[in-house]
């Protein structure tokens, strides 16, 4: 009942009742207005209450809706980049470089800051533990040098004063080490009494242990925020920004402290229980959101274009993904601007975050309706068929959710997401840029979205993978994506005109592998808008 209650007023809270929260205009040009932080014993009233009433209801909302705008890098003498395009046969003029990056909430702080700003420091950093075999150094400082030529960089899972970051403002101690503007987004307040805020004990048999543990988990509360969610960077200036809140497919409160309770009855617990929990849970308040914010670009025709930062969610079907993307198409059906969606939306085509090749074993042992499924597939006249081309449809979708759908023969429930983009249509009859054009790649590889997203020579380049994925065989997924909507009108037009065309797009796996443990669980990602007059786009490769 409890989890049911929390559902509600998650729904409630997070439902905008008149579009995204937007801070703009003068607010942004001037001292804009910022939400008011919360205390430690606000986020501990959080933690104990699915619905948090009164002033600190509203001071959450507020929190929850309204972005966080620094644009103290234009007052200076901010130096955009501009690279030249990544195409080394001919000069296709300047670029708006454009960086993705799921972050793994900064745990790897100083060297994300040195993959971003300084290649003799992060080779220096890298250099106790890296294990870059003959030939990758030269690929590694290629995909540093081309990172570091980034104007606009995305941010997912961003700290911003928690323990396990070192209670970092993660956003902002990033654009100021790039001399870059920011916006930040709050996704959720982390609120695990045991884990994040150290309000209930447990305890481990071993003395030495337990104190260790108890050190481990103790909290400033001065300095603890609690807070996750999604930065954009821009050496351009913000000119506004604001906040849509997601459909809810999960509920991260009610749901997440049910499934705590059962494990929490004993508070002494063995190390190796007490380490799964703390991986395996996360208690917070909030949910799924997109950051939307207008950069002011002046090469551009109309002198803005529009960032648009999703994470969706990962506990839950691919229809309620595609719910989530409806909701963002139809907030931003009126933007006249260019439009770069630029997010994780956790693509897996499965029901919850892929962590290991257990997990998913055990999801399905547990899940009586499998068991029934296959079962009943047996008997039926196509489970021969279905059954014998089990490794067929493994690797029809592998690493490629955008591959075609047909029920019980060729499975891909995640296809329709990816239709519903290439579908829509702008008020002003713009589209998102579908074209897989091979000659603005680096690969020469075509194929839908390939001249935004990087592919491989099966599917796309993953963007995250189990520890283990037995040399891609299982585990690996693409889950961060870029979409570009350029000034065109057609979606796959054989040669059309448009400024902003993507082109040249690299995913930096090597250098994201380049130390023992990974920098993050996903690599970096940047793909090159064009900023020079528009030229005639030749389209010779498969659609």
């Amino acid at each position: 009942m409890r989890s049911i209650v929390a559902f509600g007023f998650t729904v409630l809270l997070l439902m905008p009742v008149t579009g995204a929260q937007a801070v703009s205009g003068s607010q942004v040009q001037e001292r804009y207005h910022d939400p008011e932080l919360l205390s430690f014993n606000d986020v501990v009233t959080l933690s104990a209450t699915a619905q948090p009433k009164g002033a600190l209801g509203a001071r959450f909302y507020e929190l929850l809706n309204t972005p966080f705008v620094r644009n103290d890098a234009s007052a200076g003498d901010v130096s955009r980049h501009r690279p030249g395009s990544e195409d080394g046969t001919e000069d296709r003029g300047p670029v708006l470089r454009v960086g993705l990056w799921n972050i793994e909430r900064g745990l790897n702080f100083e060297l994300i800051r040195a993959a971003l700003t300084d290649t003799t420091e992060f080779e220096r950093l890298a250099e106790a533990q890296n294990h870059w075999g003959a030939g990758q150094r030269e690929r590694i400082e290629s995909q540093l040098a081309t990172l570091q030529n980034v104007d606009v960089l995305v941010l997912d899972e961003v700290d911003r004063g928690m323990k396990r970051t070192e209670y970092r403002d993660v956003a902002r101690e990033l654009a100021s080490a790039l001399h870059m503007n920011y916006v930040y987004g709050v996704e959720f307040v982390e609120v695990d009494p045991i884990f994040a805020l150290g309000t209930e004990q447990v305890h481990l048999a071993n003395a030495q242990e337990d104190l260790r543990l108890q050190q481990d988990l103790e909290v400033d509360h001065e300095r603890y925020r609690g807070l996750h969610g999604t930065a954009i960077l821009s050496r351009y200036p913000i000119r506004s920004a604001r906040i849509l809140r997601l459909p809810v497919c999960y509920d991260w409160y009610g749901q997440e402290v049910k499934a705590a309770a059962n494990l929490e009855k004993g508070k002494r617990w063995a190390a190796h229980k007490l380490f799964a929990e703390r991986i395996a849970r996360e208690i917070r308040q909030g949910g799924r959101m997109a950051l939307i914010a207008d950069i002011g670009v002046p090469e551009l025709p109309g002198g803005e274009a529009t960032i648009v930062a999703p994470h969706l969610e990962n506990r839950c079907a691919p229809a309620c993904r595609r719910r989530q993307m409806t909701a963002l198409l139809a907030e931003l059906k009126q933007e006249r601007n260019p439009v770069v969606i630029a997010g994780d939306l956790n693509t897996t085509g499965q029901t919850n975050t892929p962590t290991s090749v257990q997990n998913e074993i055990m999801s399905r042992v547990t899940d009586y309706q499998f068991w029934i499924g296959q079962t009943i597939s047996w008997f039926h006249p196509l489970g021969i068929y279905k059954h014998v081309l089990v490794p067929v449809h493994y690797f029809h979708g592998y690493n490629d959710p955008t591959a075609f759908h047909i029920p019980i023969l060729w499975n891909n429930r995640e296809q329709h997401l990816f239709r519903s983009v290439e579908k829509f249509r702008f008020a002003d009859e713009g589209a998102f840029d579908f074209q897989g054009d091979p000659e603005r790649t680096l690969n020469r590889k075509g194929r839908t979205l390939s001249d935004s997203n990087e592919r491989s020579t099966k599917g796309f380049v993953p963007t995250y993978a189990f520890a283990r994925d037995y040399g891609g065989l299982v585990g690996r997924f693409k889950l961060d994506w870029f979409f570009v909507k350029p000034l065109t009108e057609e979606p796959r037009g054989d040669g059309q005109f448009s400024w902003l065309a993507p082109q040249f797009p690299r995913t930096m796996r090597e250098l994201n592998q380049s130390v023992e443990d990974r920098i993050s669980d996903h690599p970096p990602l940047t793909v090159d808008l064009s900023l020079g007059e528009p030229q005639r786009a030749a389209v010779n490769g498969q659609h």
